[in-house]
C-alpha cells in the first residue's frame, strides 16, 4: 500500500514538473512575415492512468463440515472499489497456503475434495450482502503456485464484492486453523459487461 502511495505520488509530480517546463517553451514566440513560413513543433504526451482499488488487507473467515449447503465457508463480504477513472479487473497472481497446524491434510486446486482435502476460493457476489451457498462459478485458488486467474471486472468508480468460499473432506477436523493468503493483481482492462 505504501509503495502504491509512493508510486501515485512521483507520478503526480512528474506530471507537475513536467507541465512546468512546457509552459515556459509555450510562452516563447516568434514572429512570421506574410507571404512566409514557420513551423512550430507540437508535443503530445501521453499521461499514465492512474490504477487504484481499495480492498481489505485481513479477511478472517470460518469453514466448518457442520454446515448445510454446499459451501462450507462463512466470510464477510469483500468489497472492492474501483477509484479509477477506466475499467479494471483485479486477479490473482499468486496464492501462499499454510496447512502446517492441520494434520494430515492436503489442499485442492480444483475445489473437488477427498476425506483429507480441503479447498478454498473466491465467488463473486451475485445478491448484494447474500453469502454464497452454491459452489458454482467458484474461482479456485492454486496452493503456492503461479496462478491467473480473474475473480473481478470493474467498470470506473465501481464497487463489487466477492466471497470465500469452500470445501472440505469428511476427515478434515472442525478444529484448527490455515492461512491462506492470495496476492492480488490490479490491471486496466476494457469495459465490463
Amino acid at each position: 500500500m505504501k509503495k502504491r502511495l509512493l508510486l501515485q505520488l512521483i507520478l503526480i509530480f512528474a506530471l507537475l514538473f513536467s507541465t512546468v517546463s512546457y509552459a515556459a517553451d509555450v510562452n516563447s514566440t516568434r514572429d512570421i512575415p506574410v507571404g512566409g513560413s514557420g513551423q512550430m513543433e507540437m508535443v503530445g504526451t501521453i499521461e499514465p492512468t492512474i490504477l487504484s482499488v481499495t480492498m481489505p488487507t485481513f479477511v478472517p473467515f470460518n469453514i466448518s463440515s457442520s454446515l448445510p449447503t454446499q459451501n462450507k465457508v462463512i466470510s464477510p463480504r469483500i468489497k472492492m472499489k474501483n477509484n479509477s477513472n477506466v475499467p479494471v479487473r483485479v486477479d490473482v497472481s499468486y496464492t501462499k497456503v499454510d496447512l502446517s497446524k492441520l494434520d494430515n491434510v492436503k489442499w485442492s486446486d480444483t475445489g473437488m475434495v477427498s476425506d483429507n482435502q480441503i479447498a478454498i476460493g473466491l465467488k463473486q457476489e451475485e445478491s448484494k450482502d447474500e453469502m454464497p451457498e452454491s459452489l458454482a462459478q467458484a474461482r479456485w485458488l492454486k496452493a503456492n503456485q503461479k496462478q491467473d486467474m480473474n475473480v473481478l471486472i470493474l467498470n470506473a468508480n465501481q464497487e463489487g464484492a466477492l466471497y470465500v468460499v469452500g470445501t472440505m473432506g469428511q476427515n478434515v477436523s472442525d478444529n484448527g486453523t490455515f492461512n491462506v493468503t492470495p496476492t492480488f493483481v490490479v490491471s486496466k482492462t476494457s469495459a465490463a459487461d
